[in-house]
């Protein structure tokens, strides 16, 4: 019999690639020309709890990530093109790709626009957050059928319990310091989750270091960088900013997406004083001039409150950004229920295969090995994260040095041939049916709210398994850093406060409460962070995993890259699903040369 996930669960995990059609054509050769990113809807109406799919199709500009962005995720929320109506209201949904982007805007509606009597299951709140032993009253407010009968589960007893008030509502306690999930099961089928954040109640300004940065009485206005769902948080910080350091300092937020940060831009001159940005994004912003050096004085701060290596992801031949979180590392999310008595099998990636296969032919495990995102770093699974590919930058050229053509890359490439040509692996190329099925998704960080929505009680994460049967190197994962750079085109005054804020930005007061809302891994030193911060780290899932991963070589930091690393490993993809088994070690070396060959030369 076959064991089956519940319908839609992992849904937000599928790759874009699969489901949402993104197709490229031919364009011009610039290093910097945009895409040009069209959606094929340009506006939805939605009901509550419903799901609608945006397919994104771009006409090639440089190389990045796809990125998909909300405006407002409390009211729909969008993972890789798969829309959730969350809570009446209107959002824009985004998806950015190569300095380009396409909008949606979507209406959601309690009744929405679909048959009256469709199952539905309404909640009080969709996220909350409260202090420890602090309560809130959920209650289901609607339910279609009217006998619908309710179960409140909490995702972590150890940070929230519940206590029945009726039939329909539960009293939210908070017992320890993290983030966690309340679903809401219905006997109509419907699953609704809401997100609890439990913080410790007290100030952070006197309990946290915000940057050592004293008395500045700055005045005047910057322009400040941030993502759009991002920024009340935002104005929250630098209220903070002017109250802790005695400015009277106003912002102007501008939209700037941390994971696509050439977004609409050619050159620096209309981006703001301080924006963030993506680790992979520190190159292409250094040559069209867009990012300041870093103090001396303020990158010995960052090494004593981050450490070197954090220093070393935004460095070229200098530093050029301030950290303030690592949250693109790959991990494993899966199914509780699917592998219960059977955790041995998430250890090897041929014991996952295996294992998925073995539940039947509509079991499949999501890992999107054509994405060059998720391929590179496989390849450097066997080097014990050492790199065997890097750049070195000067002004607007770079020199790459690539060495994936080495018996530790054959090994790996051999072992990710055979992953790749498994019948239980999905991924982009070999676009299977679409299935229900998915009991394991290989992902990165980002996506863990999402999962926390979807999967609610049945939540679970893992480190990334091993590539091979005899445990030799896990899969690799590249850390994506997130940073705030500063705009070189400032004059010497706004570049003072420029540096003055980004250095507030990522301090320990700033990435505590980032954390608190996003749930983001950090980069500070743990001997920098309180007790409480270090104990709501450690009870994340997903951070937890990746820093085992870290533990076993099996992160490798991001720095400055060129376009042509995710571009060519993807071609490499196509070239290792085609071979036959049994191939000679020569066929993979050369299958590798090519692709030193085309990396070195850009």
């Amino acid at each position: 019999m076959k064991k089956r996930i519940f319908k839609w669960s992992l849904f937000p995990a599928i790759g874009f690639l699969l489901f949402g059609s993104l197709s490229f054509t031919s364009c011009g050769t610039s290093a910097f020309k945009s895409a040009t990113v069209r959606l094929d809807k340009s506006e939805i109406q939605m009901s509550i709890g419903d799901t609608q799919k945006l397919t994104v199709s771009v006409t090639k500009g440089y190389n990045s990530e796809l990125v998909w962005v909300s405006s407002n995720e409390s009211v729909a929320y969008v993972d890789n093109g798969y829309v959730f109506g969350v809570g009446e209201g209107v959002a824009k949904i985004s998806a950015f790709y190569g300095g380009g982007y396409a909008s949606c805007n979507v209406t959601v509606r309690e009744s929405g626009v679909g048959p009256v009597d469709a199952p539905k299951i309404n909640l009080s709140a969709n996220s909350q957050t409260i202090n420890v032993d602090s309560s809130f009253v959920l209650s289901v407010t609607s339910v279609n059928p009217a006998d619908t009968t309710v179960t409140f589960r909490s995702g972590d007893t150890n940070i929230v319990t519940l206590e029945e008030v009726d039939a329909k509502s539960v009293t939210v306690t908070g017992q320890s310091v993290g983030s966690t999930t309340v679903s809401v099961e219905g006997s109509n089928g419907i699953t609704r989750i809401c997100q609890v954040t439990v913080t410790d109640g007290s100030s952070p300004t006197s309990e946290y270091d915000t940057g050592n940065l004293g008395t500045l009485s700055f005045t005047g206005n910057l322009k400040i960088g941030s993502p759009k769902n991002q920024r009340t948080f935002m104005e929250g910080l630098l209220q903070d900013f002017n109250t802790i350091t005695g400015s009277s300092m106003t912002f102007t937020i501008m939209d700037f997406e941390e994971d696509n940060g050439t977004s609409g831009y050619q050159d620096a001159s209309g981006m703001p004083a301080v924006f963030p940005y993506a680790s992979d994004q520190t190159m292409t912003l250094s040559q069209f001039g867009a990012l300041a050096n870093v103090p001396n004085a303020d990158v010995e701060w960052i090494v004593d409150n981050m450490g070197d290596s954090v220093k070393k992801a935004a460095s070229l031949s200098k530093v050029v950004g301030y950290p303030f979180a690592a949250d693109n590392g790959l991990v494993m999310f899966y199914s509780k229920s699917t592998f219960a008595g059977h955790e041995e099998a998430l250890e090897t990636l041929p014991a996952l295969l295996d294992y998925a296969k073995s539940l039947g032919i509509d079991y499949e495990v999501d890992y999107n090995l054509s994405s060059g995102f998720y391929i590179s770093p496989a390849l450097m699974s066997y080097n014990n994260g050492e790199p065997l590919y890097s750049v070195e930058v000067d002004g607007q050229s770079y020199t790459a040095t690539s060495n994936f053509n080495c018996a530790n890359g054959v090994k790996a490439a051999k072992d990710l041939r055979d992953a790749i040509t498994h019948k239980a692996i999905r991924n982009a190329a070999s676009a299977p049916k679409l299935s229900d099925f998915v009991v394991a998704t290989i992902t990165d960080c980002s996506k863990v709210e999402n999962f926390k929505k979807s999967l609610g009680s049945e939540y679970a994460v893992a480190p990334l398994p091993y590539i091979d049967s005899a445990k030799t190197a896990r899969l690799g994962s590249y850390l994506g850093y997130k940073f705030y750079g500063i705009n070189l085109q400032l004059s010497k005054d706004d570049m003072n406060k420029a540096f003055k804020v980004a250095r507030f930005l990522c301090s320990e007061y700033a990435q505590h409460k980032r954390f608190m809302q996003y749930s983001v891994r950090p980069t500070l030193l743990n001997a920098k962070m309180q007790a409480d911060f270090i104990s709501a780290i450690n009870a994340e899932p997903h951070i937890k995993a990746l820093n085992e991963q870290s533990q076993n070589n099996g992160v490798i930091p991001m720095k400055a890259v060129s376009s042509s690393l995710w571009s060519e490993s993807m071609v490499t993809y196509t070239s290792l699903k085609a071979v036959p088994a049994g191939a000679a070690d020569s066929v993979y070396e050369g299958i590798l040369n090519t692709l030193d060959k085309a990396l070195r030369q850009g």
